[in-house]
């Protein structure tokens, strides 16, 4: 039977309070965020479409406007200072964001997302306690709802509620306190057997404490369930080789190299795996190739940090993209690109006058 840790059994004051008004006495029923987007009516309705749409491209500048149009239009509605919380996330105004998200529960204490984005607000900053905290909000939240929303969220809960504990494992983890992250791993299993994430970083628990047999197990369920990934096809590929079994991890490495060619880690893997197999000249090239990687990698590295220290500054942004593009990370370039690409629009927005041209002469 698993241990539930010391430091949960003290349940927030939130927690509590949603829990009362989840089983207390009669009370109207709770609207739905369907009920609430039509109550505030079809322009708000298109411009949370248009809004979501802006986000998903990229286009964060308009999306930005977008989000301040419809909170003039619906300001209680909570989808809409979500939503801009949202868009500020991706253009790492971790702040702002904060209190996006927390307008956004101050209008729908049971909002799935807003306590979770919180905790990823915190989790961003390195504040991991605090981070927990407000994950268990969000598991509060889900596991107290009243019945009709229960039943409105039965599916949305499915994928929310285990990625929640997930999270609150890694906080855990990065804490170092194993005990606490193992347990919360397992309850995302229990809630999902196929969790591939869960049971990679479950793995990475057992690795780290020398327990090669069990970190294989779980390694090997991530990879059966999320099978493709490249992050489990390294993670599984490194268990294997430190067991020995250099034939089955051979392949793995193999496949990292050809869809994540800047993947330093998997190419040094490859080489050492190759000169052990015999095959010393093809081992030899991925090993020198590990040099150049590393060196981009930490230039990316020193990227991120100056876009985390000067988040508003688009040039630091586009000095990230550059050096994502040559490390060939096309992904992360083009979204680095399109931070920095609304950073300026936004400025330029800022500055423009309150009044049209015409009206001013």
């Amino acid at each position: 039977m698993r241990r539930r840790p010391a430091f949960l059994d003290t349940l927030v004051a939130g927690g509590l309070l949603l829990l009362f008004a989840a089983t207390g006495c009669a009370r109207a029923p709770v609207p739905t965020p369907a009920d609430r987007l039509k109550a505030a009516g079809e322009q708000a309705t298109r411009l949370l479409q248009e809004l979501r749409r802006e986000t998903e491209d990229g286009r964060y500048a308009a999306a930005l406007g977008l989000a301040d149009s419809l909170i003039q239009v619906a300001p209680d509605l909570p989808d809409a200072h979500y939503m801009k919380g949202l868009v500020l996330m991706e253009l790492y105004q971790l702040a702002v964001a904060d209190s996006a998200f927390q307008q956004t529960v101050a209008l729908d204490p049971y909002h799935r997302g807003a306590w979770y984005k919180r905790g990823h607000v915190a989790f961003e900053e390195a504040q991991y306690h605090e981070a927990i905290r407000r994950y268990m909000r969000q598991r509060d939240v889900i596991e107290a709802s009243p019945e009709e929303l229960q039943a409105y969220y039965r599916q949305t809960d499915k994928t929310a509620l285990p990625q929640t504990w997930l999270q609150i494992g890694r906080a855990y983890q990065l804490l170092n306190l194993s005990d606490s992250a193992r347990w919360a791993y397992e309850e995302v299993l229990v809630l999902d057997s196929t969790h591939a994430q869960a049971a990679a970083w479950l793995a990475s628990l057992y690795r780290e404490e020398g327990r090669t047999a069990q970190a294989l197990t779980y390694m090997r369920q991530a990879w059966r369930h999320g099978q493709g990934n490249p992050d489990f096809a390294y993670q599984l590929g490194t268990v294997l080789m430190e067991d020995g079994n250099l034939q089955e991890a051979l392949p793995l490495f193999e496949g990292v190299t050809k869809v994540q060619p800047w993947h330093a880690g998997a190419h040094y893997n490859l080489g050492r795996t190759l000169v052990a197999l015999g095959r010393t000249d093809e081992g030899q090239w991925h090993l020198a190739a590990t040099d150049q990687l590393q060196a981009l990698d930490q230039e990316v590295n020193y990227a991120r940090a100056a876009v985390a220290r000067y988040t508003n500054d688009p040039a630091r942004w586009r000095v990230l993209a550059e050096v994502l593009g040559r490390a060939g990370r096309r992904d992360e370039q083009q979204h680095a690109r399109a931070v920095a690409k609304a950073l300026v629009q936004q400025d330029v927005q800022e500055r423009l006058p309150d009044t049209p041209p015409e009206e001013q002469q």
